[in-house]
């Protein structure tokens, strides 16, 4: 990356717009940012880390308040960049969070931080401008610009401090820092994820085969004591055992099956003698059930005879009750004829009535006429007079007009009067407090940065108490961790000493003196072993004491981790302590003046500009003066519209005077008319529809009387009907021989006669059935004798329960010397593959192990790759250390053991050649501090450049240092360094110097000055 063109808004010093041109600057490779301390020199590689990052880089370079004091109200922070990389060139603007002041009414707001990328590779340098700013890539998202950005560079914003910028004393602590420090620095800048990714896979997967051994070992004994036994052996004599009770049980169960069988039979020779029995009883019960039901039937076929009787009578019932239906029918239509007959001749009369009446007022009809022309006539007369109504009604509503107008012009002229004398009181207040706000934001100002100074120096002292207390407890466990690992060692060989001495003595049982050892394969025998113990048991305590070994391993190297991971922290935060300045005094103290002052600030109210409200005090009164003119207009404008509307109105007045007051409104005249004209067509059809009415009502009259007439006729036939049909059902009755009541009782049972045909029946043939069932049943008993049954079924139960209990003992140990058998299979398979498992696996285990930093340097796999990566970081800064030192000095990797701790790999020293030892980098002077420092930095760039092709390093920056160099009358290592600096710079890459030191001025002419003054700093090119 390159920047090209740089614009500052209100930025940090910087109280206006500055714009800073770096092309011909970073043309000349070597340039300078000159100035003295305190001008901001720094501030412009923060505005490009800024620009490029946002608030992260703002924070990073120390910067604070974006907004200066001394910038203008109405100026907004604002910082724009345009830089290279590679043929294309890219525009970043960024405007960060602030106050502004309101964009309508007083006061202030929050500006939210926004951001925009551009690419201008099309546009002149000169051109572009946030109003022309070429092909748009992320736009006001803050988050998708340093996204995009990333993506471009390659790197993110501490990597863009770490390798484009040396800042004063940034990389000396980067050069001191211990290993831990520096892996995740590096780690960042070159991408090792793919050991990081094998080391993980390689732990995750001899872990889960580590975990499956274990957990094989574990459930194989967990089965073995779920079946009640300790080992292998018991469970041999348990099958033993096992078979012979599956023997004895068999022969129980043929015993009791034997028993059962005669038993059952003599039950079931007894069941059949009984079910003869019961059969008799059965047919005797049946029998005697019908016989009881003989009366109840003979009842039934009464009920039967009588129903037969009244169906015959049903017909001439029904004809009579048809009869007297039609009969009551004419009496409630001949009541009916009458009522409407009545009703007709009532409506006739009544319509007649109303006819007369209305023909006794056809006069009034004339009248109406009459006064219909009238109100015609009057309607013309407003018609005539229609133009002069339209001019009163112009000229009224100009006098409307008027009058808001001057209602207004009265409001305008109060308001601007009260405005004007509560702005007048306002700068007189504001210029009296001005100058008291100024000095407590200036002494407030300076109490926050000693508070906030303290306040760090504190948070850091406790930090650096509670990293000591940590790495006391880390160092108890670390030393707690050891000891048990030494005593799970220990453990492990003994248990394995005993394993092996029982199994040599199993194997010493075996010898037989001329036959040759199994081991050794010597004939002779002089001093065979001797052992006791189960070697089942022995094993498994040995492998539990080899489990217990690993595990207290592991927890060594856990805790010597974190020994180490505390030590740095320690280390770290012992630093940040000293690199803090001691408070002058306490925190309360402190924060007691600052509260004051804040409260001061708070009671004085907002900040004013007194200039401003000056000029707001004459625009105020201007606009006074404004609205007292247009007020004496409006009142001379009202004045004169209410007499023109007065004028208007008389003339319209003497137009109409012959026309009635209440009729001079068009709409009410109309209306009047309408009424008159409605009235005399509402009278016209009232008389045609009561002529019509009539003529309807007397031919209704008509009609019913001539049906009254009809339904008394039909009343007396249905009479006579009824006389005849009640005649012919008594008859009936005699020839029948049956009363009426008998025959009313009987009607129910007429339906039911199938019924109760169906009934008698089937009563008639079950109690021949019974009666020849009762014979057949005695027959079959004969002379026999009646049996006993709960003897035999008794005996049965017995003998079945004992079946069923030897037949569960036989399934049970069947079951279980089954189980016992296929435990003992499936244990042997289970503990062939763990044993392949293990050795086969021991080669990944420890390769794991070894990846993960389990080996004499304690250094993992990932460390390693950076290490060899830092190697030639190393060789790289050598380049440039070895001219600015004269030879003398060379950077070196340490990987020495130290206080029984292998380092991480990436500790480093400097060879002096003039001793021939290495020095540790504290040991070196100011001036070879930042030379060293220089030298790293330079190297670190040139291998990140190398190593990752999407990182471009065109254009790099050194902040400060220079002052620790000798002159060239002394050793001349400021010449030295420059020289260097000098060789790297050319057509790809410039080196920004950022120095107070005149000497480095001289040197690199080329560049930029920035000068120091009241209003701000401002920034002047330099051309040598």
């Amino acid at each position: 990356m390159r920047p090209i063109k740089l614009t500052l808004s209100a930025f940090g010093p910087y109280g206006g717009v500055e714009t800073i041109d770096f092309r011909e600057a970073t043309d000349a490779g070597l340039f300078g940012i000159y100035g003295p301390t305190g001008s901001g020199k720094s501030s412009i590689f923060s505005a490009i880390a800024f620009a490029l990052f946002g608030e992260g880089a703002k924070e990073e370079q120390g910067i604070g308040t974006m907004r200066s004091d001394f910038a203008p109200e109405s100026l907004l922070t604002e910082v724009g960049l345009q830089f290279e990389l590679g043929d294309k060139r890219y525009f970043v603007r960024r405007i960060p969070d602030q106050t502004r002041p309101k964009s309508r009414g007083e006061g202030q707001t929050m500006q939210a931080h926004t951001a925009w990328l551009f690419d201008v590779s099309e546009i002149a340098v000169d051109d572009v401008s946030p109003d022309c700013c070429g092909t748009p890539i992320a736009e006001r998202k803050v988050s998708d610009v340093v996204r995009h950005i990333e993506e471009l560079l390659g790197y993110g914003a501490q990597q863009f401090r770490q390798i484009v910028l040396l800042p004063q004393g940034r990389f000396e602590r980067f050069l001191v820092s211990n290993s831990k420090d520096r892996l995740e620095i590096l780690r960042e800048l070159f991408d090792v994820s793919l050991y990081r990714r094998l080391t993980d896979k390689l732990k995750a997967d001899a872990a889960d085969v580590r975990r499956e051994i274990e957990d094989g070992y574990r459930l194989n004994g967990q089965r073995l004591r779920s079946k009640g036994f300790d080992s292998s052996d018991e469970l041999g004599s348990g099958i033993a055992s096992a078979l012979e009770r599956c023997e004895l049980s068999r022969l129980t169960v043929a015993k009791t099956m034997a028993a059962l069988n005669a038993a059952n039979s003599a039950f079931a020779a007894a069941e059949a003698q009984e079910k003869l029995f019961g059969e008799v009883d059965a047919a005797d019960a049946a029998l005697k059930e019908l016989e009881g039901k003989v009366a109840e039937f003979e009842t039934v076929r009464g009920r039967k005879s009588r129903a037969e009787l009244a169906r015959r009578m049903a017909d001439l019932e029904s004809n009579l009750a048809d009869a007297r239906t039609r009969h009551a029918a004419a009496e409630t239509s001949l009541a009916n004829a009458a009522g409407e007959a009545k009703r007709a001749r009532d409506a006739s009369l009544e319509a007649k009535a109303k006819l007369d009446d209305l023909r006794s007022r056809e006069h009034e009809l004339e009248s109406l006429a009459r006064k219909v022309d009238e109100l015609g006539r009057h309607k013309q007369v407003l018609i005539d007079s229609s133009e002069r109504h339209r001019q009163h009604e112009i000229a009224l509503s100009a006098l409307n007009v008027a009058k808001q107008a001057y209602d207004q012009a009265i409001s305008d002229h109060q308001k601007a009067e009260q405005a004007f004398d509560e702005k007048f009181d306002s700068h007189a207040v504001t210029q009296r407090n001005t100058v008291e706000q100024q000095r407590l934001i200036r002494e407030r100002e300076k109490l926050k940065l000693e508070l906030d100074s303290a306040n760090a120096h504190l948070r850091a002292s406790e930090a650096a108490e509670q990293a000591q207390a940590d790495f006391d407890a880390a160092s108890t466990a670390a030393l707690d961790a050891q000891a048990r690992h030494r005593s799970a060692e220990e453990g492990e060989a003994a248990r394995e000493h005993e394993f092996i001495s029982a199994q040599a003595s199993i194997l010493a049982e075996r010898l037989e003196d001329g036959l040759p050892c199994p081991v050794c394969g010597a004939s002779d025998h002089p001093q065979p072993a001797h052992g006791s113990g189960d070697a089942a048991l022995l094993e498994k305590a040995w492998r539990d004491a080899q489990s217990a070994s690993i595990a207290a391993a592991k927890l060594d190297r856990d805790a010597q981790s974190r020994v180490s991971s505390a030590s740095a922290t320690l280390e770290a935060r012992r630093a940040t302590v000293s690199d803090l300045p001691e408070p002058r005094r306490g925190i309360d103290e402190i924060d007691t003046e600052y509260r004051l002052a804040v409260g001061a600030i708070e009671e004085l109210g907002e900040i004013a500009d007194v200039t401003l409200l000056a000029k707001q005090v004459e625009e105020l009164r201007e606009r006074k003066l404004t609205t007292s003119t247009k007020l004496q207009q409006a009142n001379s404008a009202l004045s004169n519209a209410t007499t023109a509307e007065a004028v208007a109105r008389q003339a319209y007045t003497d137009r109409i005077a012959s026309v009635p007051e209440e009729l001079q409104d068009p709409v009410a005249l109309q209306a009047a008319i309408e009424a008159a004209t409605v009235e005399i067509d509402q009278r016209k059809k009232a008389i045609a529809g009561a002529i019509e009415e009539q003529q309807i009502a007397h031919a209704a009259q008509i009609k019913a009387e001539a049906t009254e007439q009809s339904a008394q006729v039909s009343l007396k036939d249905c009479a006579e009907d009824i006389v005849k049909k009640q005649a012919g059902f008594e008859k009936r009755l005699v020839e029948l021989d049956i009363s009426e009541t008998v025959y009313r009782s009987a009607i129910p049972d007429i339906e039911l006669i199938g019924e109760l045909e169906e009934a008698i029946a089937k009563f008639d043939k079950e109690l021949a059935g019974a009666q020849g069932r009762q014979s057949a049943a005695m027959n079959a008993v004969g002379s026999a004798q009646r049996p006993v049954m709960e003897p035999f079924r008794l005996n049965c139960v017995q003998t079945q329960t004992a079946a069923d209990e030897a037949a569960r003992n036989s399934a049970d140990a069947q079951q279980k010397h089954q189980s016992l058998v296929e435990l003992q299979t499936s244990l042997a398979d289970e503990l062939k593959n763990l044993q392949n498992l293990e050795q086969t696996s021991g080669s990944l285990r420890g390769l794991a192990e070894a990846f993960d930093g389990q080996n004499e340097l304690r250094t993992t796999l990932e460390t390693f790759a950076i290490g060899a990566m830092f190697d030639q970081v190393l060789e790289a800064a050598n380049l440039r250390l070895d001219p600015m030192t004269g030879g003398r000095y060379r950077f070196e990797r340490d990987t020495v053991s130290v206080s029984g701790r292998s380092k991480r790999g990436l500790d480093v020293r400097v060879h002096d050649i003039e001793t021939g030892r290495a020095r540790e980098i504290i040991t070196l002077s100011g001036g070879e501090t930042f030379i060293a420092a220089l030298s790293l930095a330079l190297g670190l760039s040139d291998i990140v450049e190398m190593t990752n092709g999407a990182i471009r390093l065109d254009t790099i920056f050194i902040d400060e240092g220079f002052g620790s160099l000798d002159t060239e009358n002394d050793a001349g290592t400021l010449d030295q360094v420059l020289q260097v600096l000098q060789n790297i710079v050319g057509e790809r890459r410039a080196v920004g110097l950022i120095s107070h030191v005149p000497l480095v001025q001289q040197a690199v002419p080329n560049g930029f000055t920035v000068h120091k003054g009241v209003n701000g700093s401002q920034i002047e090119a330099r051309v040598g």
